[in-house]
């Protein structure tokens, strides 16, 4: 069985790969990408777990470009153009869709508090001036500010809008949502909270957004297919596999130490460098010797991480 709906499957989250200079590591990138391509996932750039707002302009449209000119033909290339100015994020869109990114996705602006008609009316204003569909992206953990689901159902009625990636926490939200567009043809739920990969599919969730997917695409990718061919046995041992590994860099951490940590277990498989970009801190030598040890307990090679 195979998803119908175009925005589907499994979404990466991708890291951003810095070389020791800061700037993009383009080999890196390619690495990276043709490791998500590989386990049949597609890749998102430029997300949080991207270090989207710690980047240049002038980075971004280097890891853009890199991306599309490895992915391009073989997966779906998601982009991030979340920003405090409108016109910036318009400017980003323009860029992304000249290098040939298929579809973009922004959160709400984050400086000023807004309330559910700021929102409405700014992704509606958002989605009319691009060119390339828009999915949105509710992430309170960084903005400090949830969509409502009657809001984004709302906005799932503009024709350039063409989903959701939800990354609130809540059992309850997550099945109203589900159950608000499983059966919208032209509208996707895509979810990012990873711990309920296999919950969300059972209910009906469209795709999954899991950041662990930068080191275990494959396992993710067995979660999605498992449930829709009715393989749930399959598919709950995965999901148990990747909270194992997501345990090493998500337990009792805030985002901005997570994503560090994320890197160094990336840099052990010669995925990327563990580089992060400021106000993020690199993890020490002994944090580091501590991440290598407990990947080590798990699997000696990254292809073990990714079967079950």
């Amino acid at each position: 069985m195979k998803n119908s709906k175009k925005y589907s499957g499994v979404v990466v989250p991708m890291v951003t790969p810095l070389s020791t200079d800061l700037n993009i590591d383009l080999d890196a990138v390619g690495v990276l990408v043709n490791h998500l391509v590989e386990g049949a996932c597609h890749p998102f750039v430029l997300g949080t777990t991207g270090e989207s707002s710690s980047i240049s302009f002038e980075s971004k449209v280097a890891l853009v470009k890199k991306t599309v000119e490895v992915a391009k033909g073989k997966a779906t290339v998601y982009a991030g153009i979340s920003g405090n100015c409108f016109q910036e994020s318009l400017d980003q869109a323009k860029v992304y869709a000249d290098l040939g990114v298929d579809v973009l996705v922004a959160h709400v602006p984050y400086y000023y508090p807004l309330h559910q008609n700021h929102i409405l009316n700014y992704f509606n204003e958002l989605a009319s001036a691009v060119t390339l569909p828009l999915i949105i992206y509710n992430m309170p953990m960084t903005t400090n500010m949830s969509i409502d689901l009657e809001t984004a159902e709302a906005l799932s009625k503009h024709p350039n809008i063409v989903g959701y990636k939800e990354s609130e926490r809540g059992e309850e939200r997550m099945a109203k949502a589900i159950g608000l567009w499983k059966d919208r043809e032209d509208f996707a739920y895509l979810l990012g909270w990873a711990a309920k990969s296999y919950e969300g599919m059972l209910l009906g969730a469209d795709g999954l957004v899991p950041s662990t997917g930068n080191l275990t695409p494959q396992l993710y990718s067995t979660i999605y297919q498992s449930v829709l061919e009715g393989n749930k046995d399959t598919a709950q041992k995965a999901q148990e596999k990747t909270d194992v590994i997501s345990k090493i860099y998500q337990e009792n951490q805030i985002v901005t130490n997570a994503i560090p940590i994320l890197k160094t277990m990336l840099a052990h498989f010669n995925l990327c460098s563990n580089e992060v970009l400021l106000p993020m801190l690199k993890v020490d030598k002994i944090k580091e010797q501590e991440v290598k040890t407990q990947i080590a307990d798990l699997a000696k090679d990254l292809e073990s991480l990714n079967t079950i």
